[in-house]
């Protein structure tokens, strides 16, 4: 009885862990929807356009510029899309645990 009651309090303790960490990475990634609505417009945009054309001309000094890199700015976007319909799926898995 002992161990089973041991066993459980462990599986707890790691829920517990697991839930404080997504509760911070969730404010962390909900804190960025202003940054990421930003980088969606400027993304195409004909501001884009003209940096990405100055800096491949080397006609700006080189900086860090991966916002430039169609690729870099696309599987970004990509990554959301993707946690978007995971979260979904695991929304989706946990409902049916009361279920059972």
């Amino acid at each position: 009885m002992i161990e089973r009651i041991t066993r459980n309090e462990e599986r707890l303790d790691n829920i517990i862990q697991s839930i404080d960490k997504l509760n911070e990475a969730l404010d962390e990634f909900k804190s960025n929807k202003k940054n990421i609505q930003l980088i969606n417009k400027y993304y195409g945009s004909n501001n884009w356009f003209k940096d990405k054309e100055m800096y491949e001309k080397n006609l700006i000094p080189k900086v860090k510029a991966g916002v430039l890199s169609e690729d870099t700015v696309w599987n970004t976007f990509e990554d959301i899309n993707e946690l978007l319909e995971e979260m979904k799926l695991i929304i989706n898995e946990y409902k049916k645990i009361g279920d059972e």
